[in-house]
């Protein structure tokens, strides 16, 4: 069996048990609340952290600050298409804020971590963490106050978050190379290895409490994943084909740029009283979608 079919196949058995034991009603709101609490405050950073362990290698270094950089400009990309998104679908106020922010921040913690590593391994993780520091950067600045309206957002949570906590951690092991007790590797690699399964299992459950078929009626949700999902990454390739980058770079690149809508979406919406049914209906369209447009992206490009 090709690889990559093999790890598409274990990503929709991962999901469709979320799916069904939502749908059996096995699970409560509760369970899903906490158990992704635990992937974000527990697990998740134990993947990170673990994934960074590797010895210093000036090669790894200057990939991380190519791939900074280059991610600043996908974001940048990111933001003109959602402006020109906003206006091709006529939106305004409530709506437009959600579409645009959907389109700058997509899901690239909760799914990105988890395709990248089945996808790249370890390293993969390790590049993951150094992209994702735009999005915790840009989700309490930008993104909210895209949202909310507000200048800026509050700036401890740009550095005092799972993610950064994380990856300023590994950074450190990685940069003086300091070996962690055998115990405690083996813990968090432990731990890091729950974040795959858990966190396609919420995504599952969170699918299996919305309508597709109400979703599917609304045009501005066929259009945000039309262009979330295939016009971005397909253009990201290429224009990757015009610069000459990394091999692990670009695959993080077009990985990243193929997620679906970040589920901050409608976290935002419903704290600041924002288009909130819209941005629901966006998350869930978009992964929904998504199932079958990250294996196709990955087969073809990355």
């Amino acid at each position: 069996m090709n690889p990559i079919v093999g790890k598409v196949l274990t990503f929709f058995v991962l999901i469709g048990v979320g799916f069904a034991i939502k749908k059996a009603r096995l699970v409560e709101d509760s369970f899903t609340k906490g158990l992704s609490s635990f992937v974000l405050y527990v697990t998740l950073p134990a993947l990170v952290i673990d994934s960074m362990q590797f010895q210093f290698s000036f090669e790894m270094l200057s990939s991380s600050f190519i791939l900074l950089l280059s991610g600043g400009i996908l974001y940048v990309f990111l933001w003109i298409l959602g402006l020109v998104t906003v206006r091709l679908l006529k939106l305004e106020g409530k709506a437009g804020a959600v579409v645009l922010y959907a389109l700058l921040l997509g899901n690239v913690v909760y799914m990105g971590y988890p395709v990248v590593e089945m996808v790249l391994g370890r390293e993969g993780v390790f590049y993951t963490g150094v992209f994702n520091i735009w999005f915790n950067v840009l989700t309490w600045t930008a993104g909210l106050r895209i949202i909310a309206g507000k200048e800026s957002g509050d700036r401890r949570k740009c550095l005092l978050n799972p993610g950064i906590i994380s990856l300023l951690i590994g950074l450190i092991l990685f940069l003086f190379s300091i070996p962690l007790p055998g115990f405690l590797e083996e813990s968090l690699n432990l731990l890091g290895k729950c974040t795959v399964p858990l966190a396609m299992v919420v995504t599952g459950i969170t699918l299996a409490e919305t309508n597709i078929k109400s979703v599917l009626g609304d045009q501005r949700v066929i259009v945000y994943s039309l262009f979330k999902l295939l016009a971005v990454p397909f253009t990201v390739f290429l224009f990757l084909q015009l610069v000459e980058l990394p091999d692990v770079v670009e695959k993080i690149l077009i990985i990243m740029s193929a997620m679906p809508a970040a589920a901050n979406t409608s976290i935002f919406a419903r704290m600041y009283d924002s288009d909130y049914d819209l941005a629901s209906r966006l998350i869930a369209a978009s992964t929904f979608f998504s199932l079958v447009s990250i294996p196709v992206i990955i087969s073809l490009f990355a």
